[in-house]
Formats: C-alpha cells, sequence, structure tokens
C-alpha cells in the first residue's frame, strides 16, 4: 500500500453515503430531464404586445406598442430570414431584442414571413424585396411620421435588406444594422464543401421539389454541427437541472429551434446559384426586375455586428460589407457567440443590445411632439 493513502475508519461510510446521494440526484435529474422532453407545454414566445399594420399573402408587418415615452422619431423595421420563424427576436421577456429597443424609446416594427405553403413555390427574391420590404418599409415611415428609417436585418434577412436598399432611395434609408448577414460568400466555411461541390444543382433540387421541405433545410443547417445541435442541446438541458437552474430559457430556445418552415424553390434556387455559388452580390450581378443591385448606392450608416464562432455566417462574410457599401459611417464589432448569440442569451442582452441601441440613438432623430 503506498504511504500517501490514507484510509480512515469511517471512510467507506462515508464513500457509500456520497455515492448514495450522487446517484439519488442522477436519477431526480434524469427523471426530471425526460419530463421536460416528453411532458411539458411548449412556453409561449413573441409576447410583446403588438398591432398588426399591414399583412400581405401569410405575411404580415408588425408595430409594437409602446411601453415607455418613445425618444426617436426614426422608426426600426426588424427584417429576418426565410428561415425559422421572426420570433427569436421577440423570444421572452428579458431575451428579447423587441422588447428592449421598444422600452429604449424606438419605434419598432417587423416583417415576419409567416409559413410558405405550396402556392407560395415560386417566390423570388425580387417578389420579396419588391412586394414585401418596399412596401412594408413605406407604411413604417408613413406610420411612424418620418422621412427616415432603420433597417435591421437579422442573417438572410440582411442580405435581402442589403437589395432593397441599394434600389430604393425612398423613404430614406438612414440607417443599415447587420446581426451575422452574410454579404460576401467567397469562402463560406462548411457550406463550400456542401453547395459549391461538382454536382451539387440547386436547379435540380428546386425542380424537383418546387417547395423545399422544412426538414430539408434544417437538416442541412444541423449537419453543419451535429455533435452541438443534435447530443449537445439535450446535454445542456440534463446539465441545466443537473445544476438546479431554470430550464425555461432552454425550452423558449429549442421551441423555435425546431419551429421551421418550408422555403420556396424559386428563392432556394437563387440564394444557392446566385449567392453561394457564383457571388453575384458583392460583384454587382444580381438584377432584380430589371434593375442592378449596386452596392456602392448604399449610403446608410452602417453597423456590423458579428459572431466570432459563427460558423452559418462567418465574420469575415459580414465585415465585407465595409468595403463594398458606399457611405462614410461604418462600424464592425465582434463578440465571442455563435449565429443565434447576437439575439439569444446573456451576452446578447447585457452586451449587444445596448451597444445596439447606443449606436442608434447617436444616430437616430429624436422624437418632437408636435
Amino acid at each position: 500500500m503506498n504511504d500517501d493513502i490514507m484510509i480512515y475508519g469511517d471512510s467507506a461510510f462515508q464513500i457509500g453515503e456520497s455515492l448514495a446521494q450522487t446517484h439519488e440526484h442522477w436519477l431526480h435529474t434524469t427523471a426530471r430531464w425526460l419530463e421536460v422532453l416528453a411532458y411539458d407545454h411548449k412556453p409561449a414566445t413573441g409576447r410583446s404586445p403588438k398591432e398588426l399594420l399591414w399583412r400581405k399573402n401569410k405575411s404580415k408587418l408588425y408595430h409594437y406598442q409602446a411601453t415607455t415615452e418613445r425618444k426617436y422619431r426614426t422608426p426600426i423595421l426588424l427584417v429576418y430570414a426565410l428561415i425559422n420563424k421572426a420570433y427569436v427576436l421577440d423570444l421572452t421577456p428579458g431575451f428579447s431584442l423587441v422588447e428592449y429597443l421598444v422600452k429604449e424609446g424606438f419605434d419598432v416594427y417587423l416583417l415576419d414571413w409567416g409559413e410558405f405553403e405550396w402556392e407560395d413555390r415560386e417566390l423570388t427574391y425580387s417578389d420579396f424585396v419588391y412586394d414585401y420590404i418596399a412596401p412594408s418599409v413605406k407604411r413604417v415611415a408613413k406610420n411612424a411620421q418620418s422621412p427616415d428609417v432603420t433597417i435591421v436585418g437579422y442573417c438572410m434577412g440582411g442580405t435581402m435588406s442589403t437589395m432593397y436598399a441599394a434600389l430604393f432611395d425612398k423613404p430614406v434609408l438612414k440607417n443599415l444594422v447587420y446581426l451575422a448577414a452574410p454579404i460576401d460568400f467567397t469562402e463560406a466555411g462548411t457550406y463550400d464543401v456542401w453547395l459549391k461541390a461538382q454536382g451539387y444543382d440547386p436547379d435540380r433540387i428546386s425542380d424537383t421539389m418546387e417547395l423545399i421541405p422544412k426538414n430539408f433545410v434544417d437538416w442541412g443547417n444541423q449537419m453543419l454541427n451535429p455533435m452541438a445541435n443534435y447530443w449537445g442541446t439535450y446535454t445542456r438541458l440534463w446539465k441545466t437541472i443537473e445544476e438546479n437552474k431554470s430550464v425555461h430559457f432552454w425550452k423558449v430556445l429549442n421551441k423555435w429551434a425546431k419551429d421551421n418552415i418550408n422555403f420556396p424553390g424559386a428563392a432556394y434556387r437563387d440564394w444557392i446559384r446566385d449567392f453561394y455559388q457564383d457571388n453575384k452580390l458583392v460583384k454587382n450581378q444580381v438584377i432584380l426586375r430589371g434593375k442592378r443591385v449596386q452596392l456602392q448606392r448604399i449610403k446608410a450608416n452602417l453597423l456590423a455586428l458579428v459572431g466570432t464562432r459563427d460558423h452559418i455566417a462567418l465574420p469575415h462574410q459580414t465585415a465585407a460589407a465595409l468595403t463594398y457599401l458606399g457611405g462614410n459611417d461604418k462600424t464592425y464589432l465582434e463578440f465571442p457567440v455563435g449565429h443565434g448569440g447576437l439575439v439569444l442569451g446573456a451576452t446578447a442582452r447585457d452586451k449587444v443590445f445596448p451597444v445596439l441601441a447606443s449606436w442608434l440613438a447617436e444616430r437616430s432623430d429624436p422624437w418632437l411632439e408636435e
């Protein structure tokens, strides 16, 4: 027996008691883990009070009701991607970008795309820019009684907002904010392995499926980081329970992550071919309804926010906007988060939201009662 091993008279009893407690705690944690997965109800999301300002087909333009005194005339329009659902921007009280901006005195609006079905399969980016984003911006400016607007685009929503900004002069786009929005698709990380592989044909996929099933898109995104997206999701829940923390945030986040929507086939074709494969946006080669999207025409103040651990929209894909867009006021900031971390979690709430609100406050017209 080694000299450094010491055994006391009650060591065996203490070790046994500790093992029993650990085992009981493990069983209790696992039972609660299974209960959350199998029986817990889905929590409410998107709870900030709002009114419907306009709708087209399945898409809706919402105006959020003020909870504090309005400070700024320049309104904010949030534009989300065509994947998942926009309520991630108003996930739950205390972790809501919408709630934070409203409390800071901004006039906030959100374009919710709705859920695409078979009859929407032929929608293109021309349709989304001309028939949805452009009318929404006009209605936002009119309702806010403002000659200019701010657009905050998340992920693909930022890419679409860029096309709008390059094509429309009125209402004036005063501020353009990117949240993990890809602009340059030259090096798109893991996406390149699949989408730029010989034989990956978006025309064939779109022609075959016409309406791209939500599970098809979700599986592709999940497989970019399978361990974290599949195994990690459930180990995080177990650890949260084991540490006796609230599971509410995990539940609302998991609800959103699984709440996917179909992708119009015509738009999917353009997204893969024109952006990922041909990188037409930064080459000024995107043509929408006969008009060329020229990035240097965009003169709005620019704020680009990225996550250094983002594997969906890599930081340099967003940073490229500082090179290609016109205008003189450009700000680029990085945060130690992944793709969703700019709008989800403690870093978003404590760091990203305050930075975004402060930047906009300095570049938004004050609200003056007439």
